[in-house]
């Protein structure tokens, strides 16, 4: 699995690449236009991201723009509903406005809260049906 974390703060992005490197490749973005460039760069390569982990609150792109334009990128390059890759939004917000703006407007799968558990992510990536349920291997 290809995963992309996005959030401005390099320890968050260190906390959150702990996690789900056990699972496949991570790479980073500090702000939402990096995010958007990398998301562009791994397209034209024909290795899209399976995972976006985005941060809401951002320097020169913020969470919600920054998803909305990379689900709009696969959708003008014509991948298929099935294929468009999973979004989870991470963030510290916790209002139900954010929350629904980033699931029914911006595109993510799921939204969930800072501070984070591991398993929170995990079972994240189990509802997503991008890992076996992985909460039961008593060796992670």
């Amino acid at each position: 699995m290809k995963i992309l974390i996005v959030d401005d703060s390099k320890y968050q992005r260190y906390l959150i690449e702990i996690t789900l490197s056990k699972f496949g490749q991570c790479d980073q973005a500090a702000d939402g236009e990096e995010a958007v460039e990398r998301y562009t760069a791994a397209l034209d390569a024909g290795a899209p991201y399976d995972l976006v982990v985005m941060d809401i609150l951002m320097p020169r792109l913020d969470g919600h723009e920054a998803l909305k334009r990379i689900m709009a990128l696969q959708k003008n390059r014509g991948i298929d509903e099935a294929a468009l890759c999973k979004a989870i939004m991470l963030s510290s917000l916790d209002d139900p406005v954010n929350m629904m703006q980033a699931q029914f407007e911006d595109g993510a799968n799921i939204y969930v809260t800072k501070p984070f558990d591991e398993t929170v992510l995990v079972e994240a990536l189990r509802g997503l049906g991008l890992v076996e349920n992985l909460l039961e291997d008593e060796t992670l």
